[in-house]
């Protein structure tokens, strides 16, 4: 078990509290002791003394989990569970059989950015909805197709110029989901950095930063998009990097220094990337604070979902404190708003029907604000809530990007 056991100071750290119980989504839903942090770790202790071998059901245990890493924020003792879970993952599908479409699917398709490029677009084609009808982008059918038009990069231009004072280039890891499925999100963000003084890059080479391959053991297939967006990153000369999804931004901050912690050539590389990621609402932040940028009134309430990976991981994200600052935008908190959505990347796939428990708790701590808009940070949080809106015919609720609210109200 090679890579959990060089995360031991992790394992050590836990004292067996138990307090992750109280905000594990899975367990929640289940009460199966073994689903949360200290369940896990427990396992995890035993595989490295040689007490229990590792087994498809407990792979199982360590892919039925979200991976929101809310364990991690309550944890009273500091254990580092993102850099345990995805670890153990890869042990454990080194020696034991994990399902082989999940495999061949990230080896063949996700690692081959032209083959995944070709079938995006024919099932866009074929299948794709118009992306000016941004509620059809969802999975209540338990399908995901991209837009028609898709991906983005394909016909997107590369390069765009900032308006009024220019602050310096940023570079945009579009991510798998924008590219794909939802491009209004991409396009309010590139909206928002160049009227805030940012020429805006689009690598057309970029690829996914790995997040799926890094979630369900592939780390070799990891690796390779990790060193071609490391270098395609560190070659653009820009000030900083940043993406629409929650998710990219913690994977390219912080799982890239997991893929290579005792690679001497390629770590170096990886901690220079890292000090150039920030999440976009730091970079809107600044140009509100010194007045270069300003939003209209906007006579509505919203609630807002804290989407996991800008919540619980670095860097964080703090939309508020740019929503606080639109005259008359009502707030209404609703309960547990950093609780995941249920989503979880191949998560909602696997796990359907938990999954959609979990969506709808959310929905229903939403409805009790009485508010009929949810603001969320991830592109995959607006596609799972968004799924399980149009799944009740009574819901008259609106899912968006808060980029998008913001782009729209932009003076």
């Amino acid at each position: 078990m090679p890579e959990i056991s060089a995360r031991t100071e992790e394992l050590d750290k836990c004292v067996n509290c138990g307090l992750c119980q109280s905000v594990c989504p899975t367990y929640l839903t289940s009460g199966n002791e073994g689903k949360t942090a200290r369940g896990k770790i427990t396992v995890m202790k035993e595989m490295i003394d040689g007490n229990i071998e590792p087994s498809s059901s407990i792979l199982d245990m360590f892919n039925d989990c979200l991976s929101c890493y809310a364990c991690q924020t309550i944890c009273p003792a500091g254990v580092k569970t993102e850099r345990l879970w995805t670890a153990a993952r890869q042990d454990i599908s080194s020696q034991v059989k994990s399902p082989l479409l999940i495999k061949y699917a990230i080896r063949i398709v996700l690692g081959n950015r032209f083959l995944l490029n070709f079938l995006t677009r024919i099932l866009g084609v074929m299948f794709g909805f118009d992306r000016s009808d941004h509620r059809a982008a969802d999975i209540s059918d338990k399908f995901l197709f991209p837009f028609r038009g898709a991906p983005y990069l394909r016909s997107v231009n590369g390069v765009f110029k900032a308006k009024g004072d220019r602050r310096g280039k940023v570079g945009v890891l579009i991510g798998c989901t924008c590219n794909t499925f939802t491009p209004w999100v991409l396009d309010a963000q590139i909206k928002l950095l160049v009227a805030v003084g940012w020429d805006v890059i689009l690598s057309k080479s970029q690829v996914c930063c790995g997040a799926p391959a890094i979630n369900n053991g592939e780390w070799s297939t990891a690796k390779k998009l990790a060193i071609k967006n490391i270098s395609i990153f560190l070659d653009l000369g820009v000030d900083y990097i940043t993406s629409p999804d929650a998710t990219c931004v913690s994977v390219l901050a912080n799982d890239y220094k997991e893929l290579f912690l005792s690679d001497e050539m390629m770590l170096p590389k990886v901690q220079e990337l890292s000090k150039l990621i920030v999440n976009p609402d730091e970079l809107i932040r600044a140009s509100l604070e010194d007045g270069q940028l300003s939003f209209g009134n906007t006579p509505f309430a919203v609630t807002i979902h804290d989407s996991c990976h800008e919540t619980h991981l670095e860097p964080k994200s703090n939309w508020r404190d740019i929503l606080y600052r639109i005259a008359e935008l009502k707030i209404v908190e609703m309960k547990n708003s950093d609780h995941c959505c249920g989503f979880g990347g191949s998560f909602a796939f696997r796990f359907p029907k938990e999954a959609d428990k979990i969506t709808q708790q959310k929905l229903e701590n939403s409805r009790k604000t009485g508010v009929r808009q949810i603001l969320v940070g991830s592109p995959g949080c607006l596609i799972k809530i968004q799924s399980s809106v149009k799944l009740d015919s009574e819901q008259d609720i609106e899912v968006r990007h808060v980029t998008e609210l913001l782009a729209d109200i932009i003076n």
